[in-house]
């Protein structure tokens, strides 16, 4: 094992990072934000990397509306391009149900036996690979003890129902966003139209893919599941049993305070007669068993994740 200790004015993250991508089977890269001018310098390493069939995978945060489109636009297509590549986002803290702020910067490389690991300081952006006062830590393991503990940390955040697979409608509407927030970030956050929007954004990102259902898609599968046998009605108690089976099994990860909890906000949330804004007319509250619940037609219908 080498543990090495790298700020960029003794040399660059960037061509450490080249030089471990264009040779990976496997790469795996979670940031707190990207830049297209990020993305001009590991390109060349990246298409290699692709084209020698290894697999990549790219998350990076929305706070602050700091991602810029254009590289977005870029993994989108390069997504649809190759099935060897995976680019998700991770929904700015208002949506994805926690005050956490996604900040992370890890690059996660393996070939063969051998596995590097970078974590510091550098997010995807051309200063932080080149030109930025950044410090990193490089791990090169040939039986990899810190690599699997970041490997873990990767997952954590992989696995979570705040992560989604964004596509072109998603990002005509990012970019709106994106230009209000670069000219003035605190009138954006006030104007009407631009609330609008990102409004819209939360309801697009519960429709698209990520790696995890959302609880209210897992509360809908469980009531279809259990009115098969019984009632239409689903006693709440029967919810949260069935849904505990299921995060068990496949290991799922949820940022909530409790899981009941959480289980019955969605519940409230969704009722047809809430009066919340962002109620999508999915469950039915019993009116003559207390604690029951039923689906609308469109929660039979329900694609989203």
């Amino acid at each position: 094992m080498a543990v090495q200790i790298l700020s960029n004015l003794n040399y660059p993250i960037g061509n450490i990072i080249n030089q471990e991508l264009q040779n990976a089977t496997s790469a795996k890269i979670a940031v707190a934000f990207l830049k297209n001018s990020g993305l001009e310098v590991i390109k060349q390493s990246l298409n290699k990397c692709i084209e020698n069939n290894g697999n990549v995978e790219i998350i990076a945060g929305l706070d602050f509306k700091t991602t810029d489109p254009k590289s977005m636009h870029y993994l989108i297509k390069l997504q649809k391009q190759s099935p060897n590549v995976k680019f998700y986002c991770y929904g700015d803290k208002k949506e994805n149900k926690t005050s956490i702020v996604f900040h992370p910067k890890l690059y996660l490389f393996e070939k063969g036996c051998e596995t590097t690991g970078i974590v510091g300081s550098t997010n995807l952006t051309r200063g932080g690979l080149l030109t930025n006062f950044e410090v990193n830590t490089i791990f090169k393991e040939k039986k990899p003890l810190y690599f699997s503990q970041l490997v873990a940390i990767y997952n954590s955040v992989k696995f979570t129902d705040s992560i989604f697979s964004p596509d072109e409608e998603y990002l005509s509407n990012y970019s709106d966003v994106f230009k209000a927030f670069l000219q003035n970030e605190e009138k954006a956050n006030k104007d009407i139209g631009i609330q609008k929007v990102v409004n819209k954004l939360r309801k697009r990102e519960e429709e698209l893919p990520g790696t995890v259902p959302s609880l209210k898609s897992l509360i809908i599968n469980v009531i279809k599941e259990k009115q098969k046998s019984t009632e239409q009605f689903i006693n709440l108690q029967d919810i949260y049993s069935g849904i505990e089976k299921i995060i068990a099994a496949k290991k799922l990860i949820y940022k909530m305070d409790t899981l009941r909890n959480s289980i019955r906000g969605e519940l409230n949330k969704h009722e047809i007669n809430s009066k919340h804004k962002d109620n999508s007319k999915l469950f039915i509250r019993s009116t003559e068993k207390r604690g029951c619940y039923s689906l609308t037609s469109k929660a039979n219908n329900y694609l989203g994740r």
